[in-house]
């Protein structure tokens, strides 16, 4: 089931007035009881395996437990991956959709190109708001109609000037009557880690109202549902403690806030509007060194020293760096960041490094991520050059 397709479902289940749609409020499935839960919040964490220093990562149960998951795969995490992580947002019971998705419009009507879709819309009136241009005024009309022009100058659609509050129209290419695209509303759902509120990027970000307890043979674990899917913008700041967050306006079909309780426990006591349950932690800051190993000998006297962070890291922070030659300070280098911002390479100006000779590459608490967060303690690799 697409993306546009489950709005439609979800719009419908709020009406129950459009056949075709899965009961999703089947009582063997959800827990529509009380304010809507967060059951299970699906991430990707970085670990060691035991004996080793070899970095890995594996998506967990972050939050939450499933009875077909063992033991390894649930747990409070600690080290959420910074880098390409994304999250599964798994609640017990359906959420008004139109509150967490807007569609999106022929045009630029407010600030973009999304509209939101009245709470008491069903998918009739999103069909007559995506009839042709010169029928809009005559179709799109009422409580009901979305995609209307909120600018005070108008709206452009192709050549036509659309006035403040007519219809644009809905962004209907393949003319099936529904909206082609949607998002996640700004500020619906979030990430906060600190006091930083983490940019979702709300085009990859959606909501799922299908699903179940019952990992299906497709999919497993991260089609479990109904669920929220939130993909950072640019990653996460490192080596902070975060939590999820969701707009006061965020309810369940009887109006109740969402809320968590201890392990996602769906029969335990819970607080409307309290997500403080759901908690983890990111992984630091860290530097790859791919050049030489700490402490190895015979190091070459003029190739470039490269380090890659697991993360991007600020621009204006690189100068964070200092080497010594035989623990005298050393300014024969520059560095450079390239690779996605994640890689730094150090090169030896002049004739190079000098021969049989001891160096230390210090990465200090200067050098931050993009967030402004720093490593947490200085990271020292020490090397010997070679004849």
């Amino acid at each position: 089931m697409n993306r546009v397709l489950n709005t439609v479902c979800a719009l419908a289940a709020t009406t129950l007035v459009v056949a075709g749609c899965t009961d999703y409020e089947s009582a063997t499935n959800l827990n529509p009881a009380g304010p809507p839960m967060v059951q299970q919040v699906r991430m990707k964490e970085t670990y060691t395996t035991p004996g080793s220093t070899d970095l890995s990562t594996r998506r967990v149960f972050g939050f939450g437990t499933h009875p077909d998951a063992a033991d390894v795969e649930q747990h409070a995490v600690t080290s959420a991956s910074v880098s390409g992580n994304s999250f599964r947002v798994i609640m017990d019971e359906l959420l008004v959709g139109n509150n967490l998705e807007e569609i999106r419009c022929r045009s630029t009507v407010d600030t973009d190109a999304y509209s939101r879709v009245p709470l008491t819309a069903t998918p009739d009136d999103i069909a007559k708001c995506a009839t042709a241009q010169d029928v809009l005024p005559s179709t799109c009309k009422g409580a009901n109609a979305t995609c209307l022009c909120e600018l005070d100058g108008g709206c452009s659609v192709g050549t036509e000037t659309i006035v403040k509050g007519a219809p644009v129209g809905v962004d209907d290419k393949n003319q099936d009557g529904a909206a082609d695209d949607t998002h996640l509303i700004a500020g619906s759902v979030g990430i906060k880690c600190g006091t930083i509120n983490v940019p979702i990027d709300g085009d990859l970000s959606y909501w799922n109202p299908s699903g179940n307890q019952q990992p299906p043979a497709m999919g497993g674990f991260e089609a479990l549902g109904p669920a929220i899917v939130l993909i950072p913008q640019a990653g996460l700041p490192t080596n902070l403690p975060c939590q999820l967050t969701f707009g006061t306006d965020v309810v369940d079909k009887q109006g109740e806030r969402v809320c968590a309780t201890a392990g996602g426990d769906i029969n335990a006591a819970c607080t409307a509007g309290d997500t403080s349950a759901v908690s983890f932690k990111t992984e630091p800051l860290t530097f790859t060194s791919v050049s030489f190993a700490n402490n190895q000998t015979g190091v070459s006297r003029t190739d470039p020293a490269t380090f890659v962070a697991n993360t991007a890291l600020d621009p204006t922070a690189i100068a964070g760096i200092t080497v010594t030659q035989g623990g005298v300070a050393f300014n024969g280098f520059t560095v450079a960041l390239g690779t996605m911002n994640k890689v730094l390479t150090i090169t030896w100006t002049g004739a190079g490094l000098a021969a049989n000779t001891v160096y230390a590459v210090t990465i200090t608490t200067q050098v931050k991520d993009t967030f402004m967060q720093p490593v947490p303690a200085a990271i020292v690799t020490t090397f010997t050059t070679g004849a």
